[in-house]
């Protein structure tokens, strides 16, 4: 595998890490790639969760249901009327050019996967459309051409748990730039993660979304994505408490702080990646204690499980 990854990328590996020997190199690259896949389940459930809560808000809005198309152009009743009428009405919510030519694209996209005279509906395009579409689409609530109050009822409905509101209400500009600022920092590890990319300089950031410290040895690099995947949790509990709950009670959630762990990262150095090496990570983790065998039991069971069926890494 080495000789088909660039000079410069082993270079990057080799000088982050201090390597000894390619089996090191293999095992830092191949503790990215376990890391990068561990984060993408929790990536998704924040995703899902926040695009879903959008469309929501959006169509109750505009439609007081839970889903109807709000991003689209409309059908015009008075052009069967009058000819000289429009024939399509302007969308319900006013987007960017940018923002409507990928709606576009997405239901273009849609209809050439499903058979001939397919009704696209708003779910289909909503689960289709990129992450940053709905950064650019927040970003607009504000914006003069869009009705008054917007910008405060859609994040209000969106994020009806989210801190600080009473000092820095829903429809304040500096709310708004928080929450971008958040998705900004999501959506730079995300695309890291989908472009195969080094997540080893992942910089930290706060509960503002202002970039902190540059990790600049791997005992850096192992905090910064724990706290990563803490404020991903931590900002989906804006949407509801539930789903930070849901996603730290998973497997995923489980495996993926087996991981972040520095005797995890010196495993896989010395195995070199290769199978079996997931296994030994969980062989060696420390299971949480609570004072009770039977959930020392159970622990020992979950653990039995994953490492018979669950190789992921």
């Amino acid at each position: 595998m080495l000789k088909h990854l660039t000079a410069p990328r082993l270079a990057t590996i080799q000088s982050y890490f201090k390597t000894k020997s390619d089996k090191d190199v293999l095992g830092c690259y191949a503790w990215n790639q376990a890391v990068g896949a561990g984060l993408l389940p929790i990536l998704g459930d924040f995703e899902v969760s926040f695009r879903n809560a959008l469309h929501r808000a959006l169509s109750q809005h505009f439609g007081n249901v839970d889903s109807v198309d709000w991003m689209m152009k409309r059908p015009n009743p008075a052009h069967a009327i009058n000819p000289a009428a429009p024939a399509l009405l302007p969308a319900r919510h006013k987007l960017s050019k940018k923002s409507t030519e990928d709606v576009t694209a997405v239901v273009a996209k849609i209809k050439g996967k499903k058979p001939s005279g397919y009704r696209v509906t708003p779910d289909d395009i909503v689960a289709a459309l990129p992450f940053g579409f709905w950064e650019v689409l927040i970003g607009g609530l504000s914006h003069s051409s869009q009705p008054a109050g917007l910008q405060s009822t859609i994040l209000a409905a969106v994020f009806p748990h989210a801190p600080d509101t009473l000092t820095v209400p829903y429809g304040d500009q500096a709310f708004r730039r928080r929450v971008m600022d958040l998705l900004k920092r999501i959506r730079d590890v995300r695309n890291r993660i989908g472009h195969h990319d080094s997540l080893w300089t992942t910089p930290e950031f706060n509960h503002q979304g202002i970039l902190g410290l540059i990790p600049r040895r791997p005992r850096h690099t192992v905090n910064s994505l724990q706290l990563f995947a803490d404020n991903v949790c931590w900002l989906a509990g804006w949407i509801d408490p539930h789903i930070p709950s849901y996603i730290q009670n998973s497997d995923h959630w489980w495996s993926l702080q087996a991981l972040l762990h520095r005797q995890a990262l010196v495993t896989y150095r010395q195995l070199g990646g290769v199978v079996g090496t997931y296994r030994a990570i969980l062989d060696s983790t420390e299971l949480p204690q609570r004072g009770k065998n039977t959930f020392k039991k159970r622990q020992i069971k979950f653990r039995e499980r994953l490492i018979a069926g669950r190789y992921f890494y």
